[in-house]
């Protein structure tokens, strides 16, 4: 098994992923949102990549729930923003939900030539390392970055899923260059980060949003194992560890 980490979604165009499992990260926050509706009964959530094409398919589902953000901040008509606490289980459970975002549905569509896409954050870690690793594929970490920029809180992220990969692995993975880079970053923030990451340029923007428990939320790790799979342009729960 290989590591490999794109810290940005172009970074996979080109690229022959078709024998690869993909894990797809957007910290703050989409990611995150997703795995939590998922965590709280949402039945789908289709990820596009524009506010018109969201509210189109809307119109042609009628039972569908709109969420997105531009900018950190949610769209206006839309059901939900871009927080996880906007996808409570009252709101959410055995409902449809179409996403758009900055960032993060960039990337989960960046992947679809991908064998498989999971859907990773803090809060899933380990439940989708353990996922990705029983497809006996090569493993690539996709960041969405924020405006075809690094970010920091999915590189740390991707650190992370790194250093699970290697440690519960029964033969030693190789890693390439950019998968050493993020577990490096990772191994020196990991004391601190939380505060490392509110000190990200995303961090500061939702600190200054008022919006710094999502922050703090998205930084906790292992709150739930489900984890959520992008097939077929849409995304559902591939099981749950």
């Amino acid at each position: 098994m290989n590591i490999d980490v794109a810290f940005l979604p172009a970074e996979v165009n080109g690229v022959d992923i078709s024998n690869t499992t993909c894990i797809v990260l957007d910290i703050f926050r989409a990611t995150t949102s997703i795995v939590t509706a998922m965590a709280n009964g949402c039945k789908t959530v289709t990820p596009v990549l524009s506010v018109n094409e969201a509210r189109l398919l809307a119109n042609q589902e009628n039972r569908s729930l709109l969420a997105g953000e531009r900018q950190s901040i949610k769209i206006e008509g839309f059901d939900f923003g871009n927080s996880p606490f906007d996808f409570s289980e009252s709101k959410v459970r055995d409902r449809q939900i179409i996403m758009t975002t900055t960032n993060g549905t960039t990337a989960i569509k960046a992947t679809e030539g991908a064998a498989r896409t999971l859907i990773g954050s803090f809060i899933n870690a380990s439940a989708v390392c353990r996922q990705a690793k029983q497809y006996g594929q090569d493993i690539l970490i996709v960041c969405a970055g924020t405006d075809c920029l690094f970010s920091l809180e999915d590189a740390l992220c991707a650190g992370f899923l790194t250093d699970i990969l290697l440690s519960e692995a029964a033969t030693v993975p190789t890693m390439t260059d950019a998968a050493s880079g993020a577990l490096l970053m990772y191994t020196q923030a990991k004391g601190a980060l939380g505060e490392i990451a509110k000190n990200s340029r995303n961090g500061k923007r939702l600190c200054e949003l008022g919006r710094e428990e999502d922050a703090n939320y998205c930084f906790q790790i292992d709150l739930f194992t489900i984890v959520p799979e992008y097939k077929n342009r849409m995304i559902t729960t591939a099981c749950e560890l």
